[in-house]
């Protein structure tokens, strides 16, 4: 049964300041019951063992995300210049590794049953799931061409709109509800939790479900790249493309009375590297700072997550 609570940072204090084990042998208890030894020795919380369908993220989320790469490349060799959707998925790709110091800021813990790998660094969580960054390469590209065909909609019915102001009408509402889509199915599934939340939660069964933090920096990050790569049909240099400088790559001659801009050879890699630049160093700021800045400055804690 769905229940809603606000969280308590006190939830854990005494196992914390006890310094009780977060490890121990696998399939036992962990100190004062908060959960089990997973079979790394590490306490996990009992809901996010053995969910249903796993197999569905180790499997299914990786062959999906390589299928359409394969048909985007396809797409993008036969039109000879890398397209805005091969630039979406590579670039958003390119973040999956700053996640791991995202979910250590927040207390998310994924389930460890999924395929996983270790990430030898200060403040980054256990059992960071392998399919990552095909899942970003999917869902970043999925929800910023949502925001961008619903500001395209509100232009239409608005000319003098800018795009940045139709994207804000829509933020709000598309981010909460692709939140529930998501992180309330994975809650409920027990595929991740949040543990403990901060703020306001429902507590799905198998895991939580914040309904304000981490989702209130999910109003700035994915809409911001939206803002900066335009449409996937918008000709000449985006916003993203402007800012980077990369018109000094390109040669403006003149053919029969007309302007033509001729790319540089380097031009498409010099794009590639900017666009993956611009991802990281904005997902770093909008998300990473606050998400530890958070946890670092309040000492809110977990007993999963040392």
């Amino acid at each position: 049964m769905i229940k809603f609570y606000w969280s308590n940072n006190n939830a854990h204090a005494e196992l914390i300041e006890a310094d009780k084990a977060y490890t121990g042998v696998a399939g036992e208890s962990c100190a004062g019951g908060e959960g089990v030894f997973w079979q790394d020795g590490r306490c996990v919380p009992e809901g996010i063992v053995d969910p249903p369908l796993s197999w569905l993220l180790n499997y299914a989320i990786p062959a999906l995300a390589i299928l359409v790469l394969i048909i985007l490349i396809r797409d993008s060799i036969k039109k000879g210049e890398l397209t805005w959707w091969v630039l979406m998925c590579v670039a958003s790709a390119s973040t999956f590794w700053l996640e791991t110091f995202g979910d250590w800021g927040q207390h998310l813990l994924y389930s460890p049953n999924f395929h996983h790998y270790g990430l030898d660094l200060a403040l980054t969580a256990p059992h960071n799931p392998l399919w990552m960054p095909f899942m970003y390469a999917v869902y970043w590209v999925l929800h910023t061409w949502a925001i961008l065909r619903l500001a395209q909609f509100y232009q239409a019915r608005n000319p003098r709109a800018s795009l940045g102001k139709a994207i804000i009408m829509f933020t709000v509402p598309l981010t909460f509800v692709w939140n529930i889509l998501v992180e309330g199915t994975a809650a409920y599934m027990g595929w991740w939790t949040y543990d403990p939340p901060i703020g306001p939660y429902l507590d799905m069964g198998r895991g939580n479900f914040p309904l304000m933090w981490p989702m209130l920096t999910m109003f700035v990050w994915p809409n911001l790249i939206s803002w900066l790569v335009g449409a996937p049909d918008d000709k000449g240099l985006n916003r993203l493309e402007q800012l980077s400088g990369l018109a000094r790559f390109n040669k403006l001659s003149v053919q029969d009375g007309n302007a033509v801009v001729e790319a540089s050879s380097t031009f498409p890699y010099i794009r590639a590297l900017a666009w993956v630049f611009v991802f990281n160093i904005t997902f770093v700021l909008c998300l990473i700072v606050p998400l530890l800045s958070v946890r670092i400055f309040t000492g809110w804690n977990s007993f999963f997550m040392p």
